[in-house]
């Protein structure tokens, strides 16, 4: 895996130090090489995490008639099968790596290419000739990439990080701030910082000198449930999901396995070990907490399938290495899953330079509760509209009400309650408003918290249903979320990470059908339980979903409480974005009751990602 920064420019804006500066920030991403590509004032610059093509594969790579340049951020799963097309028709190969195919199926086929791309990734073309750029994403945004311009010249990124050290994107986006507060993350094409933005998942640009802006198209989007999509039977879907397995274990480097002991990563190891000639390597994060740990069903897995496992203890980060890692992030982002998976990446990174993580198998199957609990359970209080109206007149915010207010709700407004962290609901501590320092109501649109969840949910109807719903979380808490996590996490510590469940041959299969296929009978999951039952210990399947929690509200209560001082003492004198007297009460229940963790930890991250950078709101 990869990182890289292209500065596309027809006048001397940014320099060559200040370019090198740049991509200097991501050199985690990848450690085994530096390359550069200049001419005149375009500059191409690129970090290599090497796996595919040691030898031959460095980047920035040009075509053969030395017309184009790429560079490219991933990896191409049917990158043979294209090489072989293109060989068919006399194209001539010099290297053996995935990145030449990009760089010569754009030669041949066009912006067509990434419709022809399986796998992950994230590239810019520069076109010599016409002095343009073309570039694009993968399809659920596995692989980031983000952009901005200033005087004519377009800067083209994998990640923030490069912006970061570029005086004059230094200024924070308050709508930001509002969108990471209510999703816990910022969704794209937004992003932390205000002159910055990322490209959307499944999109693809164009630009040229002298155009304000790149033209930004989607080439995929989610498909809506198809009433003609058959369900796969149980020896197809294995099939289907063991080929995606194999073909995404192909590396010139080690490769191992996040085993959480779920179903999706037990399974991933259950056909990692059909594929390999020696035992899987795999690796698991174990807590304290005994709700938060599944690692005695990990090792069980991991006896059955004979694998090499390695179990990490989560609990070893202490408050001032918490401060220091949120701040390494290249924006603020509030799953506190993202600091086990920090941890537990280091590790196996000291063992294995690839792994599979099981990322995509709720969101795709539908794994999560929520999809089941449905939106009309719950009895509305009789006359509704005057409590609301109650609430939104008091002067305090009182405690407990929110488990009344939400009865007050309609269907529509309680997927807003139910889908945000914070929104504009006058009840504590879901009020955003309270949160928030009034001065910064207006400029941070807080009216329109749910906008961005409710703008891509509108790609598929109106009716927001279960079909709705997962889709939406494919876009949003899939691909912001979890992919970020995932990215983000494994590149601090130079670990390319691969996800089989998002594979494309997995979702061309999948995701035509419909919610009520993939959970019958109020099983989720419903089409991988049979296989589950079939090759994987009793304890990973006969039990209520898990997922990676930890255990926030007693740690930010106890072995983090000095970081969360740390951060509003630091806040109250040098941010003013936050009501304190707001965080103090919720730090204050914290302590007592340890039942406000989520609701302290995002603004907490958002001012310990400050105090590590100097930019201004």
């Amino acid at each position: 895996m990869c990182g890289f920064v292209a500065f596309l420019q027809n006048d001397p804006i940014f320099d060559i130090e200040t370019a090198r500066r740049a991509v200097d920030t991501i050199a985690h991403r990848g450690p085994d090489a530096n390359g550069e590509w200049r001419e005149h004032d375009v500059m191409l610059l690129h970090r290599r995490l090497s796996i595919i093509d040691l030898e031959t594969g460095d980047q920035p790579m040009q075509s053969g008639d030395g017309r184009y340049v790429i560079a490219f951020n991933g990896e191409i799963y049917n990158f043979p099968e294209i090489r072989d097309r293109l060989s068919r028709d006399g194209v001539v190969f010099r290297t053996e790596s995935d990145t030449e195919i990009i760089l010569e199926g754009y030669q041949y086929w066009g912006s067509k290419i990434v419709e022809l791309l399986e796998g992950i990734f994230a590239f810019v073309i520069w076109d010599r000739l016409r002095s343009s750029v073309f570039g694009a994403r993968d399809r659920l945004g596995i692989k980031p990439l983000c952009w901005a311009q200033h005087r004519g010249a377009l800067i083209v990124s994998s990640t923030l990080e490069p912006f970061h050290v570029l005086d004059e994107f230094q200024k924070i986006d308050p709508v930001a701030v509002r969108d990471l507060m209510t999703f816990d993350y910022i969704p794209a094409p937004r992003t932390v910082l205000r002159a910055v933005q990322k490209f959307d998942p499944g999109s693809r640009f164009n630009w040229c000198f002298g155009e304000e802006r790149p033209t930004i198209t989607r080439y995929w989007s989610p498909p809506v449930a198809s009433a003609r999509s058959v369900v796969p039977d149980e020896f197809e879907l294995e099939e289907i999901l063991e080929k995606a397995v194999a073909r995404q274990m192909i590396s010139d480097v080690p490769i191992g396995a996040f085993l959480s002991g779920g179903i999706d990563s037990s399974l991933l190891v259950a056909f990692m070990a059909r594929h390999s000639e020696k035992p899987v390597q795999t690796f698991t994060c174990s807590f304290t907490d005994a709700k938060s740990d599944e690692s005695h069903i990990a090792e069980l897995v991991a006896s059955r399938f004979g694998t090499n496992h390695v179990v990490l203890r989560a609990e070893d980060i202490g408050p001032n290495a918490l401060l220091e890692l949120l701040g390494r992030l290249d924006e603020p982002f509030a799953d506190p899953a993202v600091i086990p998976t920090i941890g537990l990446s280091k590790m196996t990174a000291s063992h294995v330079r690839v792994a599979l993580a099981g990322d995509g198998g709720d969101e795709v199957f539908g794994g999560y509760p929520k999809y089941l609990q449905g939106l009309g359970g719950r009895r509305k209080l009789p006359l509704s509209s005057l409590w609301q109206k109650i609430f939104k007149m008091l002067p305090w915010r009182p405690n407990r009400a929110l488990h009344v207010y939400c009865r007050t709700l309609a269907s529509k407004d309680l997927i807003r309650w139910s889908w945000t962290r914070y929104g504009d609901f006058p009840v504590f501590p879901k009020d955003i408003r309270s949160l928030l320092n009034p001065f910064y109501h207006e400029s941070a649109e807080v009216e329109h918290y749910f906008v961005p969840w409710e703008q891509k949910a509108q790609r598929y109807g109106n009716k927001f249903d279960v079909d709705t719903l997962m889709r939406t979380d494919l876009e949003m808490y899939l691909s912001e979320n979890c992919l970020v996590k995932t990215d983000r996490a494994s590149m601090l510590a130079s670990l390319e990470i691969r996800v089989p469940f998002l594979d494309e041959t997995v979702l061309d299969r999948i995701l035509p059908l419909s919610a009520e296929k993939k959970m019958v009978n109020g099983e989720l999951k419903a089409m991988l339980m049979p296989i589950a039952r079939r090759i994987l210990p009793r304890e990973v399947w006969d039990r209520p979903k898990h997922g990676f929690h930890v255990p926030l509200g007693s740690w930010l209560g106890g072995v983090w409480r000095p970081a969360v001082e740390a951060a509003l003492d630091w806040g109250e004198k040098n941010l003013d974005v936050f009501n304190y007297q707001y965080l103090r009460r919720l730090h204050k229940i914290n302590i007592a009751k340890g039942s406000f963790g989520r609701e302290l930890w995002t603004p907490f991250v958002f001012i310990a990602w400050m105090m590590k950078h100097s930019h201004k709101i």
